[in-house]
């Protein structure tokens, strides 16, 4: 029996994880960022990412000499030069026809959709849609980074809290439970020292993201402002998938909609706007949970790639041994 590799590279780690083509998992290893090549030294930290993430999770599968029957990467900001340097890396143990390149709103989709025609849609610190039919036919929509779109991600959404907080309480605006917990948030009294945690060097885009879960802490709790704010981003995220749809060939199947990104987490504030405008633009398709993690959805693609038809006992060996994925996140 052979072995299969799927890695999953996102902003802050690399996760491989190793399985038999029986669809088992024997391990997952943990490595550091390979985004942002264009910073000093980043080539080399995409290198020693990549490295450590495999050797770890070679070490947990117990295997030292290995050839990989298909390997597939979902990668953040996936480039050519990306690829090269990986290459680089994983050449020993895998001949070049089954080395296979994503971006990571590829296996975003296969985990979401656990492999089925349809859309998964990405919220987290970027936006992104991915839609596939059943003919292998791909339409991405979005994914413009946060100076040309991003539009419902998770930073959009901490930006926009962050203004509502500051025009409550000058009475621009409405009052709202977010000024209150953006101070508790940074151990602060004055929304002034707020700013000046948020304008200094400390803060790094993928930190204000994380302010977005303040957001839904505060939807779920009944505050109107920031409702309107997870609904807005509920808003562009369904009409990233709607438009991805269009553009591929869902008349002979119930497309799945799935989702990746943390912030789904907010849960019915943004879910249930963002269902109903699918469902009213898209009435064939399926909105539900995703299936699996791009982790698992990039395991999906490597067995496929391996010429492993993905039946009920191979699902059974992932539904078994994916806890080894995911204790790793």
């Amino acid at each position: 029996m052979g072995y299969v590799l799927a890695i999953d590279g996102g902003q802050s780690t690399t996760l491989s994880v190793i399985a038999r083509t029986d669809g088992t998992v024997l391990g997952a290893g943990l490595g550091g960022p390979a985004n942002h090549l264009h910073e000093e030294g980043a080539r080399e930290r995409c290198k020693k990412s990549m490295r450590d993430s495999l050797s770890a999770a070679m070490k947990e599968a117990d295997l030292r000499d290995v050839k990989f029957e298909h390997v597939v990467l979902g990668m953040t900001g996936a480039s050519d030069l990306m690829k090269s340097l990986i290459w680089e890396v994983l050449k020993d143990y895998v001949r070049e026809p089954h080395f296979q390149f994503e971006h990571d709103s590829v296996t975003a989709w296969a985990g979401g959709t656990g492999g089925e025609p349809g859309v998964v849609v990405i919220g987290g610190t970027g936006s992104v849609a991915l839609a596939v039919d059943s003919a292998n036919n791909r339409a991405r929509v979005g994914g413009w980074g946060y100076y040309m779109g991003d539009e419902g991600s998770a930073y959009q959404i901490a930006l926009q809290g962050l203004s509502a907080a500051a025009k409550g309480l000058e009475t621009r605006g409405p009052e709202t439970l977010l000024t209150q917990a953006l101070l508790d948030y940074f151990g602060v009294t004055d929304l002034w020292d707020v700013h000046a945690k948020v304008y200094s060097a400390e803060m790094e885009r993928a930190d204000l993201a994380k302010l977005s879960k303040l957001v839904g802490d505060c939807a779920n709790k009944g505050d109107k402002v920031c409702q309107d704010i997870l609904a807005a981003a509920a808003h562009e995220l369904a009409l990233l998938v709607i438009t991805a749809a269009k553009k591929v060939n869902f008349t002979d199947v119930e497309p799945i909609i799935s989702t990746a990104g943390g912030v789904w987490k907010a849960g019915q504030p943004i879910w249930e706007p963002f269902t109903k405008e699918v469902l009213a633009a898209v009435p064939n398709a399926k909105v539900q949970k995703p299936v699996y993690s791009p982790a698992i959805g990039a395991l999906v693609l490597a067995l496929k790639g391996a010429n492993v038809a993905i039946d009920m006992d191979i699902k059974a060996n992932i539904e078994r041994t994916r806890s080894i994925i995911e204790r790793k996140k």
